[in-house]
């Protein structure tokens, strides 16, 4: 699991489409945000694969941070 440091800094970057992640898995992609659900998406740097989230905390289960 992350730092308690590192989960509030993505609380407050996760608004911003266009920042860069990291999961748990070691994967790393860019935050896109839209304007209908699911909002946030985030497509992976390496691989032609994107995954979808409602909400930032979603995100964040699911082992995803600010890079």
């Amino acid at each position: 699991m992350w730092s308690k440091e590192l989960i509030n800094t993505s609380r407050k970057l996760l608004n911003i489409s266009g920042v860069s992640v990291k999961s748990l898995d070691g994967n790393f992609g860019v935050l896109q945000i839209g304007d209908i659900e699911p909002k946030y998406m985030i497509c992976f740097y390496d691989e032609n694969k994107t995954v979808s989230f409602k909400s930032i905390d979603e995100i964040i289960n699911a082992g995803w941070a600010v890079d």
